[in-house]
């Protein structure tokens, strides 16, 4: 049978030529605009009640806020920018802006990419999937159901980023061997939610989920002086019902609004019993890594506190490199590098929007006169949180929103941790657009949904994480008295 080629389709663009022009044109005019007010607004004169320093702090912060929610050009340079401008309008002193860098929470975040690259590149991580996937994959509900909790479970204890990218070839394959059709399989759709949401929900249990915990604690601990801060067990037992409650509610809304329209996926059970057989036995190199994995978790949990979550990152890594476990070039290409100088960047302008008063006063304007009760700030701050979270990504969330949240905390009687909690608890409600975390736009990259799919879901679970946040508020949290 001769193959027959398509004839590529011409598509003519029938628009004014101005708007074509202005189409191609919106990246830089925005850009332009962005930079034209910033250098405008410098030049004006402050309010009474700030400092010079403190106005030209919001000036930066409204620029960065501008960037950051367009995604203009990529989070990490506009975190280095924030390090360039510091210095250049005289707001802190250059050694200590770049400084930055060399911060605990940096360190600690390369350490968790590096031994979640070295899970990765040892093939240990897809492993554990694959076995996972063989033993309760069965069905179509049991396939989903394990991919999804699965998922949460792995994120907890390494990054939400890494597990979504072990994961991800592996629904291809799966989608690839059922033939299932794109924007049309409902199971389809199924499961790249069940991979999406299982990472991001399972990622706010511990500190080990990625790295937006570790960067609020060192903004808490910067803004307060090391007067407040959250420990690494001390997070996990302030967060967990929330976690569990916002499980169980996800896989509901799963099966709820993606009803399987499969009986048989045999063909998907074969690939994966291919595969797996394909792995062989389990390698010298792979239970090296899993025993210092696990050994790593342990000493995190039982002595963070005292030996510090970043020392005993880097230990581990020493000792996988000295034992040969892993090498540069097998765990390079799984560290995202933006990710960590971005936070270098978010640290240093929290530290500036405390230090110059531009927070405390920022957030006086918004909620002074406006929001009496310290419940009603709470709910406030939680609320932005996940509308910020919904056109940025949850990481500038907590940069953004963060400080001016520490800042307000004393006027309305209640801790700095607690407003911190408020701010990092729902920036993990990422569901409803790609933007806001890797994960989410993994599984959207796949174009099994649309982006109204993912909308019309991700705002019900959503809204389903807020009534969770909600139950921690009015219940949990008085309950071990937190306040």
């Amino acid at each position: 049978m001769q193959e027959t080629e398509e004839t590529p389709q011409i598509i003519i663009d029938r628009r004014p030529l101005w708007i074509v022009i202005i189409d191609r044109m919106r990246r830089p005019i925005l850009l332009a605009a962005f930079f034209g007010v910033f250098l405008i607004l410098l030049n004006q004169e402050g309010p009474a009640d700030l400092s010079l320093q403190g106005y030209k702090v919001l000036c930066v912060f409204f620029l960065c806020v501008s960037l950051w929610a367009t995604n203009l050009i990529p989070l990490s340079i506009t975190s280095l920018l924030v390090l360039a401008l510091i210095p250049l309008l005289e707001i802190m002193d250059a050694s200590r802006a770049y400084s930055f860098f060399g911060n605990k929470a940096v360190f600690f975040i390369l350490g968790i990419f590096i031994l979640s690259a070295a899970m990765i590149g040892s093939g240990l991580s897809g492993r554990l999937s694959m076995w996972v996937m063989k033993h309760f994959g069965k069905s179509p509900k049991t396939l989903i159901s394990s991919i999804y909790f699965f998922g949460a479970i792995l994120s907890s204890f390494m990054s939400e980023h890494a597990v979504a990218a072990m994961m991800f070839p592996i629904l291809i394959e799966i989608v690839n061997a059922l033939k299932l059709k794109k924007g049309e399989s409902v199971f389809a759709k199924a499961l790249f939610f069940s991979m999406a949401w299982g990472c991001i929900i399972g990622g706010a249990m511990t500190v080990l989920g990625g790295g937006r915990v570790p960067l609020a604690v060192e903004i808490l601990e910067k803004v307060t002086q090391g007067a407040s801060s959250i420990g690494i067990l001390e997070y996990t037992f302030f967060s967990f019902p929330l976690v569990l409650l916002l499980l169980g509610a996800g896989w509901l809304v799963l099966f709820f609004m993606f009803p399987s329209d499969l009986k048989d996926i045999q063909p998907a059970y074969d690939a994966i019993q291919k595969k797996s057989e394909a792995l062989g036995a389990v390698t010298f190199q792979e239970k090296g890594i899993a025993l210092i994995m696990a050994l790593t978790i342990f000493t995190w949990f039982g002595y963070g506190d005292t030996l510090g979550i970043a020392n005993i990152a880097i230990i581990s890594l020493v000792l996988l490199f000295s034992l040969n476990l892993i090498n540069w070039k097998l765990v390079e290409p799984h560290i995202n590098w933006a990710i960590i100088l971005m936070y270098g960047g978010a640290i240093c302008l929290g530290e500036v929007m405390a230090t110059s008063g531009a927070a405390l006063w920022l957030s006086q304007s918004i909620f002074s006169g406006t929001v009496q009760s310290p419940t009603m700030f709470l709910i406030s701050i939680a609320v932005l949180s996940v509308l910020f979270t919904t056109f940025m990504s949850n990481s500038a969330v907590i940069a953004i929103l963060l400080p001016p949240a520490i800042s307000m905390s004393g006027a309305y009687g209640i801790s700095p941790a607690l407003a911190t909690l408020t701010v990092v608890l729902p920036s993990n409600f990422a569901f409803i657009l790609p933007i806001a975390t890797p994960a989410s736009a993994l599984a959207y990259s796949a174009r099994y949904f649309s982006l109204g799919e993912m909308v019309r879901a991700g705002s019900l679970l959503s809204l389903l994480g807020m009534a969770c946040y909600l139950f921690l508020l009015f219940f949990y949290w008085p309950m071990i008295g937190f306040k």
